[in-house]
């Protein structure tokens, strides 16, 4: 072929030509965005695991789940009494285990008595002696926080304070606290016999289980008017009691309200700031704070709100709940809090079910003020600072001429 001559080119065959080039570079492109593609996601799945399952996560390498099954089995095949035990048992103290190993007396694996127990908490009648009960780390023992009306415990003249130090023949301790507690729940008609320490002193009691309604509110109506509200613990359908009671005392016509939650051990948080909502004005309420940093607010949106003096009463007893409700109350200047400084418990506890059987109590927050104040330890400083006469402090139910701080809180809202 000479320089210059023109060249006759097949359509049909450059046609062909075109075709598998295209071909083979749509398929290369592809294959590139699938390469490309593959290490994104993965990369973004690792960073994803890293973040979601990554210090704080159980990590596969340990082959801690092999030496979990492998210990059960080693009970099982050695064990003298192996024959008396269920695979089920074996697991929950494992799990039991798990959480104890925590150091945290709040965080607990709950079987599946308990669980469902807890579901229908503050409804039921169980038999028992009408206690509200906390486990004092300092003492090492099971604290009496409040004591229910008409109850065993309080014809049995235990008084807010006491110690248990021994359920039956069982010596009370942090890693029992739980199962002490339920030892001293039992069937109606029999007895528990209980070792109590107060001021240096050994007593012992036997004490006839009876029913126990958990109604955790009760009302009054005082002299001049002014409503009273005492609420024994936050637990389930707490608020549905405080809404009865307050509608009822606000049809009425009372002038003021007063909530009692001396000896408050707390309870759930969702009934606490249902509560709360229904009384303050519209503003933030509760701050969690978690393990991740990540916070969760708690605000009152509604536009309900007391249009009556308020006052909460607290004492060194009123914990967890009680002291997100009276923080609120205090940070919303609705109503004051008068008494003395509250515990200083202000962690929360998330119940996690497990996916077969039982769940987990976990402490997975800390809360907040709205005005910023970290509760756990700290607790809550009244704005009135008012005393018991020290012949009061330990009783559950004070002479009306006799409690100063109830007294404290009439004049509030009569000066209203």
């Amino acid at each position: 072929m000479r320089k210059g001559d023109k060249v006759k080119v097949n359509n049909e065959d450059e046609k062909i030509r075109l075709d598998k080039e295209k071909i083979i570079s749509n398929a290369i492109t592809g294959t590139i965005i699938i390469v490309v593609s593959f290490i994104v996601i993965f990369c973004f799945v690792t960073i994803f695991n890293s973040y979601m399952f990554g210090k704080n996560s159980f990590s596969e390498n340990v082959d801690g789940m092999d030496r979990i099954k492998e210990a059960i089995n080693k009970i099982k095949s050695e064990y003298i009494d192996a024959k008396d035990l269920t695979d089920e048992e074996l697991i929950d103290g494992a799990i039991t285990g798990i959480a104890d190993a925590t150091g945290d007396i709040y965080t607990r694996y709950m079987s599946e008595e308990e669980y469902q127990e807890l579901l229908t908490s503050g409804t039921e009648v169980y038999g028992g002696i009408g206690v509200h009960l906390n486990f004092d780390t300092t003492k090492g023992a099971i604290k009496i926080l409040g004591i229910m009306p008409d109850s065993p415990a309080l014809k049995e003249d235990v008084k807010i304070g006491d110690l248990i130090i021994k359920v039956e023949d069982i010596e009370v301790t942090q890693e029992n606290y739980n199962d002490c507690v339920n030892m001293i729940k039992g069937d109606v008609g029999t007895p528990v016999n209980l070792t109590f320490y107060r001021e240096g002193q050994t007593i012992q009691k036997t004490i006839q289980r009876e029913n126990v309604t958990a109604s955790n509110v009760e009302s009054e109506i005082l002299n001049d008017n002014i409503g009273y509200i005492r609420i024994w613990g936050f637990e389930n359908d707490v608020y549905k009691q405080f809404k009865q009671e307050y509608d009822k005392l606000k049809s009425s016509n009372i002038r003021g309200l007063i909530i009692d939650l001396r000896n408050n051990p707390g309870g759930l948080v969702s009934e606490t700031i249902s509560i709360a909502k229904l009384l303050l004005p519209q503003g933030e309420l509760l701050k969690l704070v978690y393990n991740t940093g990540k916070e969760k607010i708690y605000k009152d949106d509604d536009d309900k709100e007391i249009d009556i003096p308020l006052a909460v009463i607290v004492n060194g007893n009123s914990a967890s709940a009680s002291e997100i409700l009276s923080g609120a109350i205090k940070d919303s200047n609705k109503g004051v809090v008068i008494g003395t400084k509250t515990y200083g418990k202000g962690i929360v506890q998330t119940i996690e079910k497990l996916s077969t059987r039982g769940a987990l109590a976990i402490t997975t927050s800390k809360y907040y003020t709205a005005s910023g104040i970290e509760i756990h330890k700290n607790g809550i400083e009244p704005n009135i600072i008012v005393e018991l006469p020290d012949s009061y402090k330990r009783e559950i139910y004070v002479p009306r001429n006799e409690d100063t701080q109830l007294n404290a809180a009439i004049e509030y809202i009569k000066s209203k």
